[in-house]
């Protein structure tokens, strides 16, 4: 393939199959050559198998004109660049130095912006700025046009902003979960009200959904969120929702979605997708990626994407990221065999960040540190941690939580039983009796029973004593 035609190729790679669906919605070309080369940009694209090479023996001229084509089909209506464009006239505005053509792009959007646009609000918010421009001007005719924009979209403005209120109240509760029973039902029917209200702003939307998302996660309620998420599917097809930023964050939540749902390829396709594009979220997509790729025992797969990303750890001041790297990265140490390089790194990035992990992730952290020192027999150091900074007594204060999962309590008692500390009959009467009201959850009785053959490789008859018992509490 020539040097050229390879750039081609290569933008062609990073499209997504939603900007392709939409593409091919709106194209109107007459020359079959056009509408051929975009029908084999979308088969590559919706394809499992390797992209097919376009014909060289076209004009370049017409991929370049395909090219320009998509890249400016999707610009007009990509809403981050939408709200790059906001934020240059709220300053022009706000400065007076707004020029005739700033002006008449204004009155043009006011043509096309309606109360369901994706930004909605803020470009209601820019023609306020406007009017009080143009008042102190005795500008009278453009005045009068904005004014009937305002009034005639005031309450939908308003409204959206009363909601706005409503989902900032929430989103705190949502993400801590410290919501008690008789509320969890009234937030979910909030925020599906919220999202399926196709006379609100898109922005307003996309925020319900987002925390819709963190509450379905939250309570492993992944046959709603499948249900909501088949619904944004479609939308995405469409301009309200569009920007590579947005199908990014969608992939990535997809990914995680059918990796809880145990749907392992549909998870790692949207994993896959949603690394396709770097962005600040990168490093956390990427993770879920990996989680998926882990457990289809990809495991040199997952040791490659992390060597390569570890730079990009160095780059990031999100400590919530940097925690979930460092965990997941141990992980995939541990899956390689690579037991003390996993000590190694768990015990020198606990030293150095000690006070960031217990603010943020601790027990995600800890869940990888007390797995290595499990797995290279360093039983007293994981009693030694426990005791020192009261591992045990804080996750149990997690135990109301719909994600709770006694794990650094099972490797305690390892420990013990390996330290002589406890017998036999009290490890395995422990395990039962720990983990037997978990197991009447779906979810959680598949993760126990995951834990506990992470363990047996120490202890396998006990383990094998423990889960015989544990599986008559199923439901």
């Amino acid at each position: 393939m020539r040097t050229k035609l390879n750039t081609f190729f290569q933008f062609t790679l990073s499209l997504y199959p939603h900007e392709l669906d939409y593409l091919m919605s709106i194209q109107t070309f007459t020359k079959n050559v056009n509408l051929k080369i975009l029908q084999q940009i979308y088969n590559n694209c919706h394809s499992d198998q390797s992209p097919k090479p376009f014909d060289t023996s076209v004009d370049k001229r017409t991929y370049s004109y395909i090219k320009t084509w998509i890249i400016n089909s999707l610009k007009k209506i990509d809403v981050d660049v939408f709200f790059e464009w906001l934020i240059v006239m709220d300053k022009k505005v706000l400065t007076d130095i707004i020029s005739p053509s700033d002006e008449a792009e204004i009155l043009s959007y006011m043509k096309i912006i309606k109360p369901a646009h994706y930004y909605f609000i803020r470009f209601f918010e820019l023609l306020q700025y406007y009017r009080d421009y143009l008042l102190v001007r005795n500008r009278n005719k453009y005045n009068a046009l904005i004014a009937s924009y305002l009034d005639k979209y005031e309450a939908n403005y308003l409204k959206s902003v009363e909601i706005n209120k409503k989902l900032h109240f929430i989103t705190d509760s949502i993400v801590k979960r410290d919501t008690d029973n008789a509320d969890i039902q009234e937030i979910e029917n909030l925020l599906q009200q919220i999202y399926f209200d196709e006379l609100l702003d898109g922005y307003t939307r996309y925020r319900a959904i987002v925390r819709l998302t963190i509450f379905f996660y939250n309570y492993r309620q992944f046959d709603k969120q499948l249900i909501a998420y088949r619904h944004l599917d479609e939308i995405f097809k469409t301009p309200l929702f569009y920007s590579k930023r947005l199908l990014a964050n969608y992939y990535a939540n997809r990914a995680m979605m059918h990796s809880k749902l145990n749907e392992l390829v549909m998870a790692e396709k949207y994993g896959y997708l949603s690394i396709q594009n770097k962005n600040s979220d990168y490093l956390f997509y990427l993770l879920n990626l990996c989680s998926v790729l882990v457990k289809q025992g990809k495991k040199t797969e997952v040791y490659k994407l992390m060597q390569e990303s570890l730079p990009m750890l160095k780059n990031t001041n999100n400590t919530y990221y940097k925690i979930g790297f460092v965990s997941f990265y141990i992980k995939t140490l541990l899956v390689n065999q690579q037991y003390k390089k996993a000590v190694d790194y768990a015990d020198n990035y606990f030293d150095a960040y000690k006070k960031d992990i217990f603010a943020h992730r601790w027990h995600l952290f800890f869940c990888s540190y007390l797995q290595a020192l499990m797995l290279s027999e360093k039983y007293a150091q994981i009693l030694s941690l426990c005791r020192r900074y009261n591992l045990i007594i804080k996750e149990n204060q997690r135990i109301n939580r719909a994600d709770y999962m006694p794990v650094i309590l099972l490797y305690s008692l390892l420990a013990e039983y390996m330290e002589n500390i406890i017998d036999k009959g009290k490890l395995i009467n422990s395990i039962v009796q720990t983990a037997k009201e978990l197991m009447q959850d779906k979810y959680r009785s598949h993760k126990i029973i995951k834990l506990l053959d992470e363990i047996a490789s120490v202890v396998p008859s006990e383990i094998k004593a423990a889960k015989k018992t544990l599986i008559s509490y199923i439901i």
